[in-house]
């Protein structure tokens, strides 16, 4: 994966955890941190690794790429950990809401 591949994700991922910290009204102030590293880890691990994968090597075309990233694993990717983050966040007990 390249740099602006990168880069793009990043970017992807602070528009997701600043949506959710401010329309979905966080449960805590970093929580846009939190669901941010976690769709650009879901997004880089899924685009990363699945395609190379000896599990998925049946399926020989993963979508477009851009730079040198998968999008379709990692938009995949980025959504199922963003949302586990997020509902993580929400669902603990030892979270206190921001004031």
């Amino acid at each position: 994966m390249g740099l602006l591949a990168f880069s793009s994700l990043v970017i992807v991922g602070l528009i997701a955890g600043f949506a959710v910290q401010y329309l979905a009204k966080g449960a805590i102030r970093g929580e846009w941190l939190i669901v941010a590293v976690a769709v650009v880890f879901g997004g880089y691990f899924a685009s990363e690794s699945f395609p190379g994968s000896t599990v998925f090597e049946g399926i020989k075309d993963w979508g477009p790429t851009f730079d040198g990233m998968a999008i379709i694993p990692a938009i995949v990717g980025a959504l199922i950990l963003g949302i586990v983050a997020d509902l993580g966040m929400r669902a603990s007990p030892d979270v206190q809401p921001a004031s």
